[in-house]
């Protein structure tokens, strides 16, 4: 299953796994939809069987199957897959969502056009699934985009980057320490901290990936939801192992940050307002123009009403002269004086010839 051309790939993509090798199918799927060809799938199974089949990659396309050594988990998955890395970035997917197929091209094409920034991400966007009658998920419609500008003092306080969304320079990984395993819940948050402080961020705003949320609770966003036990837990760690990163600059950057937030959102609100208020314009004068429709036919129907009223008149009219007419002639025939007068016309008529 390694048969791609010799030396290093452009990109090495880390797809993490564990016993849902229906979702794995979708996910690799839409790898070989890539754009590019120049990448190294490393499938880091979690746990669960993998039929050899659905890891049959494209042609001239890299792929790896990895075994995570024990005891295992989502963190240590994505170590093994950074350790066995070999591209010059390294991008991430889990095996629930997908790239769209310009994902790898888009964010290694700009990484190789810049020195000054060593991680790019793209918008994700979120998309929610339930689980049909079928056994399959289906999608029910999106929740959210994931698009924010990065700010690397927000970034201590909120994660608005999806890890599906990211491509980083394999070294900076590396020099970050990789994935926290301390953490089995926002290891990604976390080492996006660490990397944030090796290197500038950059977002790139198409959406290039699909972040999927099944409403069975079937995955991590789900099953330990934003303010629920379980998360909150994982996110006091998180702000106590980076405590001394925070400080009054870092506090008032994030101020700034969701200040920003807010005046986007009011002047969001403001042009979604004032773009209703111009459709309710739009559908008055549409119904305006209806109703004079209506009435213009109304009033079309009525003429044709009459006209149709007055050549039923006259057709009567027509009827009525022609029954005298007839009645008339009828008369004529049956007079005295054209009984006599009819053979002396047809004698003239012969001696004429």
């Amino acid at each position: 299953m390694n048969d791609g051309p010799g030396g290093a790939p452009r990109v090495s993509v880390v797809l993490r796994t564990k016993d849902r090798p229906r979702l794995l199918a979708e996910a690799l799927a839409s790898l070989r939809a890539q754009t590019t060809p120049d990448f190294e799938t490393l499938v880091a199974n979690d746990g669960g069987a993998i039929d050899s089949a659905i890891l049959e990659p494209a042609p001239g396309r890299r792929l790896r199957l990895l075994t995570p050594p024990a005891p295992g988990g989502r963190t240590r998955a994505l170590n093994a897959g950074l350790a066995a890395a070999t591209g010059r970035y390294v991008a991430y997917l889990d095996d629930d969502d997908l790239y769209h197929p310009d994902h790898l091209a888009s964010l290694a094409g700009f990484l190789d056009g810049t020195d000054e920034y060593g991680a790019a991400y793209s918008s994700v966007e979120q998309v929610v699934q339930t689980l049909g009658a079928d056994g399959r998920y289906h999608d029910a419609g999106t929740r959210f985009v994931f698009g924010h500008a990065f700010d690397r003092d927000r970034i201590l306080f909120k994660n608005d980057v999806p890890l599906i969304a990211l491509m980083h320079r394999r070294e900076l990984g590396e020099r970050a320490g990789g994935f926290d395993e301390a953490f089995d819940l926002f290891e990604d948050w976390d080492f996006l901290v660490r990397l944030s402080r090796l290197t500038r961020f950059h977002h790139l705003p198409g959406v290039t990936a699909v972040y999927r949320v099944r409403d069975d609770g079937s995955n991590a966003t789900t099953g330990a939801p934003w303010l629920g036990e379980a998360a909150q837990a994982a996110r006091r760690q998180l702000f106590a192992k980076h405590a001394a990163l925070r400080g009054p600059e870092s506090e008032m950057g994030v101020i700034d940050s969701l200040d920003r937030d807010l005046w986007e959102s009011r002047g969001e609100i403001r042009r979604m307002g004032e773009a209703l208020a111009a459709r309710e314009r739009e559908v008055a004068e549409a119904r305006s123009r209806i109703a004079r429709l209506e009435e213009d036919l109304g009033s079309l129907r009525a003429d044709m009403a009459r006209t149709g009223q007055a050549s039923g008149e006259r057709e009567t009219a027509a009827a009525k002269q022609a029954a005298d007419l007839a009645r008339q002639l009828d008369a004529v025939h049956r007079s005295l004086w054209w009984r006599l007068a009819t053979p002396w016309w047809k004698l003239k008529s012969l001696l004429q010839r």
